[in-house]
């Protein structure tokens, strides 16, 4: 009954119509706010999976690495790279079209895709670094606990880099509601 109340109450109210000038704010390249920090996370994941790229083979002794060992981290972290510049590049780019609310639901349905990618691709990452630090040594109690603890610690990155993606999605979807 409460519910038919609500129900009712919402359908009677007026849409309250965004001014025209809030609404080419949020389409511009640098203005709606989950965009931003779409931009912001690509740009520093970006910057800080090169370094790895660019560092880990003298740091990390990759030339005492097995050469599938090392192929597998630098192809995931390319693919994660180029993923992320791909998306960076679809988030920066201005919408497209006439119908406001049809280019936010093209610009949703990319980024819907790009979001189950970046969770595959940082499954595969995690993989070739956990592959890449147990390739050569040898497994002891101590270090088998430390590698539960690191696999825990990247289910976690995971789940919390899906919910993250999962709410922008949602504010989205909310953005277009409201249109």
């Amino acid at each position: 009954m409460e519910q038919d109340i609500l129900k009712s109450i919402w359908q009677g109210a007026d849409a309250v119509a965004k001014p025209e000038n809030e609404i080419r704010s949020m389409l511009q390249e640098r203005k709606h706010p989950v965009l931003k920090r779409i931009r912001k996370q690509l740009i520093i994941e970006t910057i800080a999976f090169a370094l790895l790229l660019f560092v880990y083979y003298d740091i990390f002794d990759g030339d005492q690495k097995p050469f599938y060992v090392n192929a597998f981290l630098v192809i995931a972290l390319i693919l994660l790279i180029v993923h992320n510049i791909v998306v960076y590049f679809i988030v920066r780019n201005p919408f497209k079209g006439g119908d406001v609310k049809q280019s936010l639901n093209n610009r949703l349905q990319k980024i819907k895709f790009h979001a189950k990618v970046s969770v595959v691709n940082r499954i595969l990452v995690n993989s070739s670094l956990l592959l890449f630090f147990t390739s050569v040594i040898v497994m002891t109690t101590i270090k088998g606990w430390i590698l539960v603890l690191l696999a825990f610690f990247f289910i976690v990155q995971l789940f919390l880099l899906y919910r993250i993606w999962m709410k922008r999605i949602g504010q989205l979807k909310n953005t277009i509601e409201q249109f």
